[in-house]
């Protein structure tokens, strides 16, 4: 049998699920930022790498502090780390505490980066509430904390 109900079925359920929608404008809502943030393409930062830069701790973080909060493996979020790395972004040192232990914090390229997203997102914000409104804007704000399992 080939199954090409059940495959036809699936195939325009998966294309109109609200879950496959979120991943699909999630992605493209980045992927606008980073463009907007480095038009050049030469910070290095990728989509991936915006998660572990913003779990990150003022004071730094440990790999193994940082896969459980963006839900990636030590192995993932390490490759990540040394990404982030070699483009400027965190440096790695010592952690005080623990000298078996490394802490991951930002550079200097690292702040101004995230200051350039932080304006960015702000200014998109600003752009989606002049078209589409207000009230829009704080429904769609209120929807996805519901389905990401926040408060509101």
């Amino acid at each position: 049998m080939t199954y090409e109900v059940e495959l036809a079925a699936f195939a325009t359920a998966a294309r109109e699920d609200i879950g496959r929608l979120l991943v699909d404008a999630s992605r493209a809502v980045t992927d606008d930022a980073l463009a907007r943030i480095d038009p050049e393409g030469t910070s290095g930062v990728r989509a991936a790498h915006v998660p572990v830069i913003a779990a990150l701790d003022a004071g730094g973080s440990r790999v193994a502090d940082l896969a459980p909060r963006i839900g990636h493996t030590r192995q993932a979020v390490a490759a990540l780390v040394r990404d982030l790395e070699v483009a400027g972004i965190v440096e790695v040192r010592p952690d005080p505490r623990d000298g078996r232990a490394s802490l991951v914090g930002l550079t200097a390229a690292g702040a101004e980066f995230c200051a350039r997203a932080t304006e960015t997102m702000r200014a998109r914000e600003h752009e989606w509430r002049a078209a589409w409104g207000g009230p829009a804007v704080d429904a769609l704000r209120e929807g996805l904390t519901r389905l990401a399992g926040g408060t509101e």
